[in-house]
């Protein structure tokens, strides 16, 4: 279905539309140009129709809506998600697996979601992969979700590993760094430099700077970090 049969659908339908986008951000990969714009124009045009617009990628979504020079500036209301509350995840997960007649800790849950910071993705991977390891003769534990991060992280080896074909060596090192220091890494720093053997501070600013252009790290609070969790175990080993 071509975006004007899209449209057309939506400014004719016979009661107001709510039109949810997920991964928004991703229309930025698409071959064809000038694609936000063509959005933008169909969108600015349809009266009959509210949009939402959610995106994964912090960076890339701030950029689509904050930059004067891109055609959804301003276009929008932003808000920023919290992460769904643990007790709400700990039912969800455990009537789930009690579903399927299975048991997983509540030491497990919590040890999930600790490891991925409340987001969803990572959670549902990481109790898919449980789900399938399970017994019905025992609960999951903490030493079974190890394993199941540890495959999940092993199964994108192949991708990561020419992810970091394509980096620069001071990338690559900085990248390593970043993994190995945690969320509250300082990268220009003295200290951070002197610990992980990068070169300068002018060197480590280039390679931030492209790294987030890469949209492989992101910047929030002036911290640099690792996005992908499942990126970020996997260059700890390194």
């Amino acid at each position: 279905m071509s975006l004007d049969e899209i449209f057309q659908y939506l400014s004719t339908a016979d009661k107001p539309c709510i039109v949810a986008i997920d991964e928004f951000q991703t229309i930025m990969d698409y071959p064809e140009q000038n694609v936000e714009a063509l959005l933008r124009t169909y969108i600015q045009d349809c009266n009959n129709a509210w949009f939402v617009f959610s995106g994964s990628k912090r960076h890339m979504m701030g950029e689509m809506f904050s930059s004067p020079a891109r055609p959804f500036y301003q276009s929008a209301s932003t808000m920023s998600l919290k992460p769904i509350p643990l007790d709400s995840y700990s039912s969800f997960i455990t009537y789930h697996f009690e579903q399927g007649g299975l048991q997983i800790e509540p030491e497990a849950i919590q040890y999930i979601y600790d490891k991925f910071e409340g987001t969803t993705w990572y959670i549902q991977k990481i109790c898919n992969e449980l789900y399938a390891m399970a017994s019905p003769d025992s609960p999951c534990d903490i030493k079974e979700v190890d394993i199941a991060i540890n495959y999940a992280v092993e199964e994108k080896d192949d991708t990561y590993q020419d992810l970091l074909t394509r980096l620069s060596a001071k990338q690559k090192a900085l990248l390593i760094a970043l993994a190995r220091s945690g969320k509250n890494a300082q990268p220009t720093s003295g200290d951070f430099i002197k610990k992980y053997h990068l070169s300068s501070a002018s060197a480590v600013q280039r390679s931030l700077s492209s790294l987030q252009e890469k949209d492989i790290i992101t910047n929030e609070n002036g911290k640099y970090y690792i996005y992908d969790y499942f990126l970020y175990y996997w260059l700890t080993k390194k």
